[in-house]
């Protein structure tokens, strides 16, 4: 193969009288790239940048390899480039789109989602990526009205599901949520998420017994899956039975020992077993995790109340108030079950 693609090379040299040109340099790095020899590729697109430094196609195939090395930083001036240089180049602008998402910027990787899912509407990657920011932005009727019409559509996608499902619940939907979920359940059955999610709908509605069956279920598809455990620990600690709730959050905490809302769980439930000091320890410890969290503080305040601590009490209670914003519109899913 090595040999192949140096006699090609040595051809496309010889065809424009010996100086290799940019665009057959972009085009050997190409045929590296194929061959998965991404260092010969690199050396080929940079040789051709260095002729033409517009060259499209050197430009892609350099913001490709950054990408995939994890050098978004590199990849997004490359790509940036690329995208001046072909405004309708679908591949480009999907891919400028996912180095944005890895760089934390919600609203550049909407601006070029929108314009690949433009350029190719049936394309699912773009669809559930671009779905994705919109969640993560809180634009969740955008999220929603781009989801809906293909996630009825088989071949189903349960990852397209899942976003919806999220979606819903974000913005309120809890009816839609719930239907939605039972649709996935039948046809994602072997799905540990989606069993979580129709789990969480029924013990929020209170049907405690039909989601301890689903969040078990979860389990047995799925044992290193955590919140299915958070979630049973939720149910015995609304039924009461706050030494199940204990060894339920425990065992999520042993799968997701920073997840702030099971250590939150496992503080409110020893705290109701008189177990003062384990319960500071998990709200504490879920405080750093999540400093900006009113409602950490608010069981911290609760607490220290409770142990004759006024002060704390009193400053925990006041952060509390300081961080609260406006109540969301839907009921806030376990982070777990978030897709991000």
């Amino acid at each position: 193969m090595m040999l192949q693609l140096l006699l090609a090379a040595m051809q496309v040299a010889i065809q424009t009288g010996g100086a290799p040109s940019a665009a057959s340099l972009a085009a050997s790095g190409e045929k590296f790239l194929e061959a998965q020899m991404v260092n010969e590729a690199r050396q080929a697109f940079e040789d051709a940048l260095r002729l033409d430094a517009a060259n499209f196609a050197a430009l892609r195939g350099m913001g490709f390899i950054d990408f995939s090395q994890g050098r978004f930083a590199q990849a997004r001036v490359s790509l940036e480039k690329a995208v001046r240089a072909r405004p309708n180049s679908f591949q480009v602008r999907f891919l400028l789109g996912a180095v944005l998402v890895e760089l934390k910027d919600p609203k550049g990787a909407i601006a070029q989602l929108r314009a690949a899912h433009q350029l190719d509407t049936t394309h699912a990657d773009v669809r559930k990526l671009l779905a994705a920011q919109y969640s993560a932005t809180g634009q969740y009727k955008q999220a929603i009205a781009l989801l809906t019409p293909v996630v009825d559509q088989p071949p189903y996608d349960e990852e397209a599901h899942l976003l919806l499902i999220g979606a819903r619940q974000a913005s309120g939907d809890s009816e839609g949520v719930f239907a939605l979920a039972t649709r996935a359940e039948r046809r994602f059955p072997r799905s540990p998420q989606v069993a979580a999610w129709l789990g969480f709908q029924l013990q929020f509605s209170g049907r405690y017994e039909e989601a301890e069956e689903q969040l078990r279920r979860a389990i047995d598809l799925e044992p290193s899956f955590g919140v299915p455990y958070q979630l049973l620990g939720e149910i015995y600690l609304k039924r009461e039975e706050y030494s199940a709730a204990v060894e339920w959050f425990r065992k999520a905490v042993n799968i997701m020992p920073e997840d702030v809302e099971t250590l939150m769980g496992l503080g409110r439930a020893l705290a109701a077993l008189d177990n003062t000091d384990a319960a500071l320890e998990a709200l504490r410890k879920a405080a750093i995790m999540a400093p900006e969290n009113a409602q950490v503080h608010l069981h911290l305040s609760r607490l220290y109340f409770r142990t004759g601590d006024e002060a704390k009490a009193r400053e925990e209670a006041d952060l509390s108030v300081k961080l609260r914003t406006t109540a969301p519109v839907g009921v806030e899913a376990p982070a777990g079950l978030r897709m991000q």
